[in-house]
């Protein structure tokens, strides 16, 4: 019951006897929300904010899986490239530190919603250093002080070479770049090449999840359990507005831990993908490995998915009729071929109108393809292919052939 009086009362921004009102006009009135949180409190004229540092060793581990080196793998360099223009670049002047880097990133607003009435109060930044991991967390402690956190922002994420994020595309980069502009400030990420983890993860789990929220990957594909010092997602508003209350940073501190673990995950998650990706590890999985056939596929990577398809066509008969697709389309009937008569043997409809097809029309063989066609129709083919048009041709072909 304590627990949850706790909860409720940092939603509501209830400070306790004990937390003293201050000045909010002066940069001293936050000093006692950096001394909570653990970070510096920077003020640069333009106004304040807050920056928090932590640091995981090298090899460190979320659940099962190292956080990484930083480097994307060729595949997933294209995929993060996508759309970004011709010879396009980040805002220049980037420090020796943030130069051509790969940064992680994950944002806590005020809202779900977007739009210019939300703030991106928390911007956790994570990059891979020397000595290993590396997640800063500015902090934005008004929305009076935004153009001077906007700012610092602009300094940490000038000239990455790359961001990663879970659907930063669709929240996360709008958002931001949605607040540069409205300050008039360029946009540090402006064609940077951005890699969103979770359309990745739809691809290769959403057949096996029930869901494909970072928590719930997290949990079940990387093994990794949250602290009891985290908080939930829908609570992260309400406790950033009652900090605004009452400044008893307090309630915040679970805040910043989810954060901090959300950019540790896209480290991991990163990992995890990247061991997939590598051709002399094999992929146990049939499933993971038909997903990343069809990823590579519509890459552009037709051998790389083909050898992803025949890993696990022995176990997975969609990644065989993948394999096939492929196959006939460079031009490799015979192979096609094969996967087509073992699948047909399984009785997939698909596979018996493919040999219906090729027999009509590679082999001339009409009997042959009618019976492929009734075999197509006994398996449901209909669903499929109009087997009645194609039965009448065949039938008026052979007609017209006999003597």
């Amino acid at each position: 019951m304590s627990e949850l009086l706790d909860r409720l009362r940092a939603l509501r921004g209830s400070a306790d006897p004990g937390v003293r009102k201050r000045d909010d006009r002066h940069e001293l009135g936050f000093a006692p929300a950096a001394t909570v949180l653990g970070a510096e409190l920077v003020s640069d004229g333009l106004g304040v904010h807050l920056s928090h540092r932590q640091r995981w060793p090298v090899g460190a581990r979320h659940g099962a899986f190292e956080l990484g080196v930083g480097d994307l793998h060729p595949l997933l360099t294209r995929w993060a490239s996508r759309g970004v223009e011709a010879g396009g670049r980040a805002a220049s002047g980037p420090d020796a530190e943030t130069a051509r880097q790969v940064v992680y990133l994950d944002t806590e607003t005020t809202g779900l919603a977007g739009g210019t009435g939300s703030y991106a109060f928390l911007v956790g930044i994570g990059r891979h250093v020397g000595e290993g991991f590396v997640v800063e967390q500015v902090f934005l402690p008004g929305p009076e002080h935004e153009p001077g956190y906007l700012r610092a922002l602009q300094q940490r994420l000038a000239g990455v070479a790359a961001v990663v994020s879970y659907n930063g595309a669709g929240f996360d980069l709008p958002l931001l770049r949605t607040r540069f502009a409205l300050h008039g400030l360029d946009d540090p990420l402006a064609n940077v090449p951005h890699l969103d983890l979770l359309p990745l993860a739809r691809r290769l789990w959403r057949s096996r999840l029930a869901d494909c929220t970072l928590g719930t990957v997290e949990r079940e594909v990387l093994g990794a359990k949250r602290s009891s010092h985290d908080v939930p997602g829908s609570e992260v508003p309400l406790r950033y507005l009652g900090f605004l209350r009452s400044r008893d940073a307090r309630p915040l501190l679970g805040v910043l831990e989810h954060n901090r673990i959300d950019i540790v995950a896209l480290a991991a998650l990163q990992q995890r993908i990247e061991a997939l990706l590598d051709p002399l590890a094999g992929i146990a999985d049939p499933v993971e490995a038909h997903a990343l056939g069809r990823w590579s596929d519509a890459l552009g990577e037709t051998e790389v998915a083909l050898a992803h398809f025949r890993s696990a066509e022995g176990q997975h008969r969609e990644a065989a009729w993948e394999a096939a697709r492929l196959l006939r389309r460079s031009h490799r009937v015979a192979e096609a071929v094969e996967r087509w008569e073992r699948l047909a043997s399984h009785h997939d409809p698909r596979a018996w109108i493919e040999l219906a097809k090729h027999r009509e029309h590679r082999l001339g063989d009409l009997a042959g393809a009618l019976q492929a066609v009734a075999a197509a129709r006994r398996c449901g083919g209909h669903l499929f292919d109009d087997l009645g048009r194609r039965e009448r041709r065949l039938r008026e072909r052979l007609d017209r052939a006999a003597p």
